[in-house]
């Protein structure tokens, strides 16, 4: 188990910012608070160094890692251009490091979702993790022997996987991506209805967009399965708390589309809303934080 550093963990969402503090290597995440993300850059901020203000005030703070959507450029600490944040071209670790005076680690919300399951969560017996986080947006991350896998430095934008390039156009501009047909407001932008009340319902209507849900979902898992060929795949955010209403669709469109002898197990994410948290302290208290 690796030595952790009284951590503060932040996982900054499309719809909320949420905060824990790490006192040890056991995954305990305590003080854990989320509060709806702002929608201008000055609040934003101010919200965090008030978030962050409090939790010093509570707990010795050492260091502080930071789950965020991306794209991301995680060696210079730059938020680029996430689509449902108000943070644009911003550097955020030397912001954020002059303000608090301590290290600050950044890296792709999904992908400390992703790290926190492979070590403390479902994943924790695998070695080849692949995370899906489905909410505001889909994100995607990718853990290989529990170390994340960046490629250049963005590897895991599982969300943009590409579906059909006559499929609806993106906040970015990409067209038929993969989240333009699962996330959580393409689920609901006709029923005037939050995703958990949906998951609620059991009529024919309800029943029919939970099906095409899941077998949309498998049917791209299938195409991660080809690239990566992981040991498990796990779901996470707000979408998958509907998990039995769309997992026999899922599971019915990845047996049928994916080529190889044996599909990847499919898992709900373990830590519940506190993985994205949990995450980005572990990373902050990795021997390859930063490098």
């Amino acid at each position: 188990m690796m030595r952790i550093k009284n951590t503060l963990g932040i996982d900054i969402g499309g719809s909320s910012i949420k905060a824990g503090f790490l006192p040890g290597p056991g995954g305990r995440c305590l003080h854990f608070k989320a509060r709806p993300t702002p929608k201008t850059t000055q609040a934003a901020w101010e919200l965090l160094i008030d978030i962050i203000i409090d939790y010093c005030a509570r707990y010795r703070v050492q260091t502080i890692g930071v789950g965020c959507p991306g794209p991301l450029d995680i060696k210079r600490g730059l938020i680029i251009n996430p689509p449902n944040l108000p943070f644009k071209n911003f550097p955020f670790k030397q912001f954020l490091e002059q303000e608090t005076l301590l290290p600050i680690t950044i890296d792709n919300d999904a992908n400390v979702f992703t790290l926190a399951e492979a070590i403390l969560g479902a994943g924790k017996k695998y070695q080849n993790v692949i995370g899906l986080t489905l909410g505001t947006g889909v994100g995607g991350g990718i853990v290989i022997n529990k170390k994340i896998y960046h490629g250049r430095g963005n590897a895991g934008e599982l969300g943009y996987l590409l579906q059909n390039q006559s499929g609806p156009r993106g906040q970015l501009g990409e067209n038929g991506a993969l989240q333009e047909f699962i996330r959580a407001g393409v689920l609901i932008k006709n029923k005037k209805i939050t995703v958990a009340a949906l998951a609620r319902e059991h009529n024919p209507r309800a029943n029919k967009i939970w099906q095409e849900f899941g077998s949309h979902l498998g049917y791209a898992l299938a195409s991660i399965s080809h690239i990566f060929d992981p040991d498990v795949i796990i779901l996470g955010g707000q979408i998958a708390k509907a998990w039995p209403r769309f997992y026999s669709s899922l599971q019915k469109s990845l047996n049928k589309n994916c080529i190889l002898p044996k599909t990847p197990i499919i898992k709900r994410a373990a830590l519940g809303d506190s993985a994205g948290v949990i995450g980005a302290a572990l990373l902050a208290n990795l021997p390859y934080a930063n490098s």
